[in-house]
């Protein structure tokens, strides 16, 4: 690995939910530095709920009560210099440590009631922020065997991204991940509701995928 990590994650059931809108709807939600990233012309947002265990920090063991808590993640795809990245809206989490954290590394967290259970071969994940408005739930089913991703592909385009941007100040800053190539799951989603979303979007997502688990390190932020 090229760069050293600081925090290694296992990342549990992770949905994907994709929708797709005109770029001009996301353009004045981003900083003025990044350019929004299409795909044959459209912007894309995505929802992404999941769980974090064996959390630890680098040359460190897991401290408990510090390895494991849930995550719901609002994103959408940007390019910096070049570099094709994404940029996050809201993160919410239901580890009050975990999100003082992040904000103090300007990365945009809320404080979150959540909650992830398993009803037969369906997984429910609910959360209701607890300072502001913005809840989420959704019922689904994984239905297929794991494929790898086509390069190429909007599939890969959404997925196979290793870095995230944002704003620290008046600086652009990244932080980048590690973790092996996504293999999907085609899920069958019901019961969705979401008020998180940075623009309204009545319509279901078009495109969604599952992932089962995976190995995570994240790399400390830089300004650019």
């Amino acid at each position: 690995m090229k760069k050293s990590w600081i925090i290694k994650q296992t990342w549990e059931h992770l949905l994907f939910l994709h929708w797709e809108t005109a770029p001009e709807r996301i353009l004045p939600l981003l900083p003025d530095e990044l350019e929004l990233d299409l795909f044959a012309g459209k912007a894309w947002i995505t929802v992404l709920p999941f769980r974090v265990t064996h959390q630890r920090f680098h040359g460190l063991p897991e401290i408990p009560f510090l390895n494991t808590y849930l995550e719901l993640n609002v994103r959408t795809y940007v390019k910096y210099k070049g570099m094709a990245g994404v940029y996050f809206f809201t993160l919410d989490a239901n580890h009050p440590l975990t999100v003082l954290g992040a904000k103090s590394l300007s990365l945009p967290y809320r404080h979150a009631k959540m909650a992830l259970e398993n009803e037969g071969k369906n997984i429910i994940f609910k959360s209701s922020r607890l300072l502001e408005e913005g809840e989420f739930s959704v019922l689904y089913e994984p239905v297929s065997e794991p494929r790898k991703l086509e390069p190429g592909s909007l599939d890969y385009w959404l997925l196979e991204r290793y870095c995230l941007f944002t704003k620290w100040g008046n600086k652009v800053v990244r932080g980048d991940i590690r973790h092996k190539n996504w293999e999907v799951i085609e899920a069958k989603i019901e019961r969705l509701k979401n008020s998180v979303l940075p623009i309204d979007l009545k319509t279901a997502p078009v495109l969604h995928h599952y992932s089962l688990r995976k190995e995570a390190f994240i790399i400390s932020l830089k300004p650019q």
